[in-house]
């Protein structure tokens, strides 16, 4: 079977999920463990590439948001959502792999940890902005209410003291295998969420 076939019948686009995931499972397996955390890096690995990809994709919600806020375009409203929604999922993955590196590093999860609060305030807020913009008929608005949320965490999350949490796991180390693979993996888990953005998109235009 050629490549234009597989297109043809969609073949090639689970074929690209299947081997961002592939990608993204093996760059784990391959990761050094740390010094101090040992095999718990891997928990942490998955936690920062999840969340990052989940920020990222707040925040380009927020800017095709102000896009909608000056627009008024329905039809990116509706791709904005499904960013939005996507970005929420990442998000929420990262949370609970933080949960499981919690409890294997920790021993459990701290509710009144200063990060753990925010990850699950910023939780709470995109649900109440994406389950209004179901509801609201008022196209600009929920292009600001997309804006709010991504400025909403832009704010809060660099201004969360850090208790438990380390600042930056990646740029810390001295280890150049484990710097990239804080680099790649966020960059693979955005390219996993973008192919859902895609897929969903393209099952609201039809």
């Amino acid at each position: 079977m050629n490549i234009i076939s597989l297109r043809d019948n969609n073949n090639f686009y689970w074929l690209v999920l299947a081997l961002l995931i592939l990608a993204f499972i093996l760059l784990i397996f391959w990761a050094p463990a740390e010094q101090t955390l040992g095999e718990v890096i891997r928990y942490v690995y998955i936690h920062v590439a999840f969340t990052k990809a989940g920020l990222w994709g707040y925040y380009l919600a927020g800017l095709l948001g102000i896009v909608i806020l000056i627009s008024g375009n329905s039809n990116l409203q509706n791709f904005t959502q499904v960013v939005a929604w996507v970005a929420l999922v990442l998000f929420i993955l990262g949370g609970i792999v933080s949960i499981a590196a919690g409890f294997a590093s920790w021993g459990g999860f701290p509710l009144d940890e200063p990060r753990n609060r925010t990850m699950l305030s910023a939780i709470a807020f995109a649900l109440v902005v994406l389950i209004l913009n179901h509801w609201l008929p008022w196209i600009r608005l929920r292009g600001l209410l997309y804006s709010m949320l991504a400025g909403y965490i832009a704010w809060t999350i660099p201004n969360t003291p850090l208790v438990l949490h380390p600042g930056d796991a990646g740029g810390a180390s001295t280890s150049v295998a484990i710097r990239w693979t804080f680099i790649l993996l966020p960059v693979l888990a955005f390219l996993i969420g973008a192919w859902f953005v895609w897929y969903f998109s393209r099952r609201l235009d039809k």
